[in-house]
């Protein structure tokens, strides 16, 4: 069974490694798909957003329709998943939850400025945002309005821009210091990224499916 990982900032390369013997590939882009008739099974994590560049539905489409398996999650692979999941395509995490759940799926809502030298992440996704709020009002940290406050005031930074330095000064203008403190105590002193936990679970659950597959006979 061979597999390979399209990743970018969602997940360093080392940690990819130490989860993973499969072949790492970079953000996939239009056209990539063409050229993986050699694996078993497909991971989609990061990807290019231009429009132009996007893989397209109708790509996984027919990977998934010439028998192999592909998984979605973090941050391209988690949008496409949720389109895609009721064609075949394996959706894995809270993103991919997060998408499936919206009426309007916003390709925004994943994006994020990284390093072109080694795919650092650079800036804050809202989807790093939603889940940290959606985790503090289960613990009771924040009600209702302060939840929607700490969104609006996010999703006013343009991506590119959304450093946790501005991020915070942001979010301190808008519930304040002292909760601010708070929240930020609740997720170990800085805002969690959930992209890189659900690329961690769908490498996780690759791997998982190779074993399995290959002891009972392969991919059908």
């Amino acid at each position: 069974m061979k597999t390979i990982v399209f990743a970018g900032p969602s997940i360093a390369r080392a940690r990819l490694g130490e989860l993973s013997t499969a072949v790492q590939a970079p953000p996939i882009k239009r056209g990539d798909l063409a050229a993986v008739d050699d694996y078993d099974v497909i991971v989609i994590l990061d990807g290019e957003f231009g429009q132009r560049d996007s893989v397209s539905p109708k790509e996984i489409l027919a990977v998934i329709e010439g028998g192999r398996t592909v998984i979605g999650a973090a941050s391209m692979g988690a949008l496409r998943a949720s389109e895609l999941d009721g064609c075949g395509m394996i959706g894995v995490g809270w993103v991919y939850d997060y998408f499936r759940r919206q009426a309007v799926r916003r390709d925004a809502d994943v994006a994020l400025a990284y390093s072109l030298f080694d795919f650092a992440p650079m800036t804050v996704p809202m989807v790093d945002v939603e889940y940290w709020m959606e985790r503090a009002l289960a613990a009771g940290l924040v009600g209702g309005k302060e939840r929607s406050l700490v969104l609006k005031a996010a999703r006013k930074i343009f991506f590119a821009e959304r450093t946790e330095d501005r991020l915070a000064d942001s979010l301190a203008g808008a519930v304040g210091d002292r909760l601010l403190r708070s929240l930020l105590a609740f997720s170990g002193g800085r805002i969690p990224s959930i992209k890189s936990l659900d690329a961690e679970e769908a490498v996780r659950r690759a791997a998982t499916l190779a074993i399995r597959e290959t002891r009972d006979g392969g991919i059908g």
